[in-house]
Parts: C-alpha cells; structure tokens; sequence
C-alpha cells in the first residue's frame, strides 16, 4: 500500500529538489534535449485580450509554485538545491504569425511554438517556463506553452491549459473558481525524502531487486533494424521517424467492451501486444527463446492517485521498468493477464521513483539518459498510454480554445517508443523511431506487428 504521509514543506529553510530532479541536476543540467522539454498548443478562436492572458499567467504562476521553481548551484551543496522565484511575467510572449491565409498562420504559429522549445532554459535563473500568444487573425490565435519537463508531467500540462483559459474568463484570479491545489510539488518532494528511507526504503529495493535482475534500471531492447546496420552514427544524423495508426469510434468501441469483458485495461493490452512484437523481433535476428521472451520495457507511471494531486501541478511521474515472462510464447489472451499483473506490481510499488531505484540497485545507469553523449544512451524501448488533453476545451461568451498538437522533431532517447492517445471515441496508435537506428520498412512492419494482436483480440471478443 502506498503509505506516503505527506508533510509541508518550510518554505524558510533550504528547499530541495525532488530525487527525480536530483538526477537530472547531477547528470545533465547544462544539456538540452527536446526529450526535456514539454510543449502544448491552444487554438484561440474569438477576440482575445493579451493584457488580460498576461494577468492570467501571472496568475497561474502564483498558483502553482512548479512554473516558478529554479535550481541554483550553492557552493558547497549537492545537485538537489531548488529555490522559488517571485511570479513575474518573464517568459510571457506576443508575436504575430505574419501571414493572411488562416492555414499558413496555423503552420507558421505550431513552428514558432516549436522554435520556442529549441531554446535551452537556464535551470539555475529560470523562467523555466514560456507562454507565446500567437496573432494569425484578430479572431484567430495560438497560444503556446514550453516548459521544462524538470517542473512538469504531461498531466500537468492539461491543467495548466484549464487553469489558464479559467483565470482569463475571470474578473480576477479570486473569482475564477477554481479547485483548491491540495499539495504544492515542493510538499511532495519533501515527503518523499522523509518517507522513502529505512525500512521503507529496503522493502521497495528489495521488490525492485528482483524485478529488475539480469535487466538493469534500463531495459536494452535487443532490436536492430538489419537494413540500417549497427554503424555508429553521430547525433547530428538523428531524426524523428513517426508512424501513425487510428483505432476509429466503432472498433474502440468494441476493443473496450473486449478488454471489459478480460477484466484488463487497455494499457494491458497495448503492452502486451509492444512485448509480443519485441519477442517476435528477437528471434528474428537470431536471439534463443528464453533470451528473446525476457520483455522489458520502459514505461510511466502518472504517480496521481492522491485526491489532493488531483489538481497541482509538478514533476509527479516517473518513469518504470514493466518485466514480463513470455518465453513460453503463451496466447495474447493469457499475455494481456500476465502484463496485468506486472502492471499492478508496478503501481503497488510505484512510490519508489526511478532516479532512486537506479541510484540504489544501477548506478552506473544514474543520469544515464540526461546525459550529452547520446551515444552512452542504451537503446531501449519506451510505452505510454495517454490521456492527456483529450477531450479538452474551453469556451465562454468571446472564446473558443481546444488543444492542438505541436509537431516537434523529439526523437527517442532509446531509439524506439510506442504511445497510445486515449481520444474518448478513439485510439491513435503513434510509433516514434530514430531514424539512424531504425528505417521506414522496419517502422511500418513494427508497428503493424504491434496492431496485429490487438485487431484479433477485438474480433474473438465480437
């Protein structure tokens, strides 16, 4: 059971990172990654107010204490030193996309917002955060926002945007009506650290001991593409390869009702249906049975299942290592059962974060994927299911915001990552590869392989 007491922070004394930033700060704190840079899009349809979005954010910066967290070098001290800032309006931006064709507008404002996140923060001196208001139209904008992911989860990305566009309608910030924030990050992180030694702390490394023998705090993948070769490339070469699939409204309907009646969730069987295709993958390239169904994947766990997270804004999540058995070969249906159960062991023990479970049990995989020698990086593969943004919008009497996405060239630090957007009435399917590693053909084969048991699992269930 997660025990976690939670303790406030004295915001007096010397405040510290969370262990996930600690590992960050140590490792890579002058590397900039797009791996480490989170974006969202809004598309602002009406007349909006920029004086009054600049209050907003203000606002929302005052509210959550994450968007104006820095991390200074203290002489003497270690890597995990964090400092709040006053919430001025610093990293807040106007410009105009420069063009009358709607379309070119909307192209050009998701580039801006793009550019914007290739620019490094200073972790140090901040803002860690910026807001673009983009001009296509008097009645058409985006608004954009970067964050380093050193302050944020992609949860809190979807708050941020309600937050935002909530405070804007309002007179005031006091008017806006919003939910309390239960617990500031800066309480968390605190809590942690007082929880997580001890006994507790022995009883999670013991569970990670054993899950994690013979793999490591990161999984290597095993996977090559043959038609790439094992060339050593240099980083400049890497480049995003994206292939997309969409489970439309009638077949996720009856997906749903088959993972309902299999008492599992979709994320068992998107990973069980990832895992499959790896095992398949490696005894392609020759790997024996016992060696090629060891399936370990790098995964996320949200790290929300307080109420009083529900609605604060942080670093909460972590990422994990999801192991499971296939060396038998079992059927989907019995696989989908199994990655249940390596699911829910993971959540059970999911208040032990990554960074400490590698700092303990890996050290020499510490700060490993923060890390400027990308080449260092073990190739991995990376599985998300995702909901956040979807479905989310805003409207009052002058404005109409919805999420778009931002196409940004984030190639994965493993070589291979597998994301699953959870749209309601809809799946989209997204496979992302380093193209240096891994082709076209392979990317098209892999992630077909990877829908293959998931169409077959719907179709038995109908």
């Amino acid at each position: 059971m997660y025990a976690m007491k939670l303790v406030e922070a004295d915001r007096g004394t010397a405040l510290r990172a969370s262990f996930t930033q600690e590992e960050r700060l140590s490792a890579g704190r002058h590397v900039h990654l797009q791996n480490n840079v989170l974006t969202f899009g809004c598309l602002v349809e009406g007349t909006l107010d920029t004086g009054r979005l600049r209050q907003a954010y203000l606002a929302l910066r005052q509210r959550h204490e994450s968007l104006r967290l820095v991390f200074p070098r203290r002489p003497g001290g270690g890597a995990d030193a964090a400092e709040l800032r006053a919430p001025g309006d610093a990293g807040f931006h106007v410009v105009d996309a420069g063009s009358d064709d709607p379309a070119v507008g909307l192209r050009r404002a998701r580039a801006l917002v793009a550019e914007a996140a290739e620019v490094p923060f200073d972790l140090a001196n901040g803002p860690l955060v910026r807001l673009l208001c983009v001009r296509i139209s008097p009645a058409l904008h985006v608004v954009g926002c970067v964050v380093d992911h050193i302050v944020v989860d992609g949860e809190s990305c979807r708050i941020m945007a309600e937050d935002l566009f909530r405070l804007y309608a309002a007179d005031t910030a006091d008017t806006a009506a919003l939910p309390a924030v239960g617990t500031q990050f800066l309480d968390f992180a605190h809590s942690e650290r007082l929880h997580l030694r001890g006994p507790t702390l022995d009883r999670l490394l013991s569970y990670w001991r054993r899950k994690l023998d013979g793999v490591g705090a990161i999984p290597s993948s095993h996977l090559r593409d043959p038609a790439v070769g094992d060339a050593a490339r240099p980083v400049s070469s890497r480049r995003l390869l994206v292939r997309r699939a969409t489970i439309e409204p009638a077949s996720c309907g009856r997906l749903r009702q088959a993972a309902r009646g299999h008492r599992v969730t979709l994320t068992a069987v998107f990973a069980a249906a990832l895992k499959d295709a790896v095992r398949r993958r490696r005894l392609a390239l020759g790997m024996n049975p016992d060696q090629a169904g060891d399936v370990a994947v790098m995964g996320s766990i949200g790290n929300r299942h307080r109420d009083g997270l529900r609605h604060s804004v942080g670093y909460f999540a972590t990422p994990c290592v999801l192991r499971t058995d296939l060396r038998d070969a079992p059927p989907f249906t019995e696989l989908v059962r199994r990655e249940t159960g390596t699911l829910l062991g993971t959540l059970r023990h999911q208040e032990l974060p990554h960074a400490l479970m590698t700092r303990e049990l890996d050290p020499e995989r510490y700060g490993v994927r923060h890390r400027g020698d990308l080449g260092a990086v073990p190739e991995y593969v990376n599985f998300d299911v995702s909901e956040a943004g979807s479905g989310w919008s805003f409207a009052d009497e002058t404005l109409r915001v919805t999420m778009i996405r931002i196409p940004r060239n984030e190639v994965p630090r493993g070589g291979v990552r597998l994301l699953v957007r959870d749209e309601r009435d809809r799946l989209l399917v997204e496979l992302r590869t380093d193209d240096s590693r891994f082709g076209p053909r392979w990317a098209d084969s892999f992630l077909a392989d990877c829908l293959a048991p998931v169409k077959e699992f719907t179709e038995k269930a109908a």
